[in-house]
């Protein structure tokens, strides 16, 4: 019980710094627009999805730190990396230097990054204290988006991805999402396995939800 106590705080103390970095370059970009003189519709748009992205990013810190024990746990190593490789893949491409793109292009992206970085903060905000960047188990929320979704914060995530590479449509960008959109998709299987194997009133819940908010028919085939 120590030992995981302690494998919990030490993951917990590299999430809050790894997200803290994150936040700190969102931040950064953030300041940089704000000195610009521009003040252009697109210019508004593009701080507001600038600034969508860096509240995400603070929820996840806040989160982090104030999150419940895990009552559970996946076990072996693929969980624990497909949890940081999916995880860091999208924090990673806003380190990515951006690419120059037509304004209507450019307009959409912030839009679609705004929408996508408003509903992941919904999710973040309805799981609390239960947000956990491993397949853990710390309590079965099924409000907010839940009731709409098992898994809402990785189709959201997937809407900020689609954003992030419509403002930035590089090679190494678009590696990196499919990467990172792999990897999300086991994180998916090993939560739902360790979700079922917790809380006995998973299985009912899984029949009346689907997975991703989409036809359960295709989403669902192994």
């Amino acid at each position: 019980m120590r030992s995981a106590r302690v494998r919990d705080l030490i993951g917990r103390a590299g999430m809050t710094a790894y997200f803290t970095f994150g936040a700190t370059l969102k931040a950064m970009s953030v300041l940089a627009m704000l000195s610009q003189p521009e003040t252009s519709a697109l210019w508004a748009l593009d701080l507001a999805a600038n600034v969508a992205s860096l509240g995400f990013l603070l929820l996840i810190v806040a989160t982090t730190v104030t999150r419940l024990p895990p009552k559970s746990s996946a076990d072996g190593i693929e969980p624990r990396v497909s949890a940081l490789i999916g995880c860091f893949a999208l924090v990673t491409l806003i380190a990515l230097p951006r690419a120059e793109i037509p304004e209507l292009l450019r307009a959409v992206a912030n839009g679609i990054t705004l929408v996508g970085s408003a509903l992941c903060g919904w999710c973040v905000w309805s799981l609390g204290r239960s947000f956990s960047i491993m397949a853990q188990a710390r309590r079965l929320v099924t409000t907010g988006p839940y009731r709409l979704a098992r898994h809402p914060l990785y189709a959201c995530e997937a809407i900020i991805l689609g954003g992030i590479i419509l403002r930035n449509p590089t090679w190494p960008a678009l590696v990196i999402a499919a990467i990172g959109l792999g990897f999300q998709y086991r994180r998916i299987l090993n939560e739902e396995r360790v979700l079922r194997a917790t809380f006995p009133e998973y299985t009912s819940y899984a029949e009346r939800v689907p997975m991703l908010g989409m036809p359960r028919a295709l989403l669902e085939q192994r």
